[in-house]
């Protein structure tokens, strides 16, 4: 069995972005996180970076205002158009995780 790299966590800047996440289950059970949202230019640079940083890594969610912990996959993120609030935001933006798992933090995780 392959050794699966630790997780990376997702960067304190983004953890905001989890307020307005949406949960459900795939096809095959498996749990899954969709999150559409207006953006800036910062958070948006930031996404890129993480993305890029992330490459077939697992990536570890800390939920707000909860100790709960998640860790799966990121899918590659897109743009939607417009966003809603074009006063302070560039774009929306979709970011989506997969294979999401139920679990403790784990403090060894890499942070960008």
């Amino acid at each position: 069995m392959p050794l699966r790299p630790p997780p990376v966590d997702l960067p304190p800047v983004l953890t905001p972005l989890l307020q307005e996440a949406q949960f459900a289950f795939d096809s095959n059970g498996k749990r899954v996180c969709r999150i559409d949202v207006d953006v800036d230019a910062g958070t948006l640079l930031a996404i890129h970076e993480f993305e890029a940083h992330l490459r077939r890594r697992p990536v570890q969610l800390k939920l707000p205002a909860s100790a709960e912990c998640m860790t799966g996959e990121m899918a590659s993120t897109f743009s939607l158009g417009a966003p809603s609030d074009r006063s302070r935001c560039i774009a929306k933006v979709r970011l989506s995780f997969y294979n999401l798992q139920d679990g403790e933090c784990v403090d060894g995780a890499e942070s960008d």
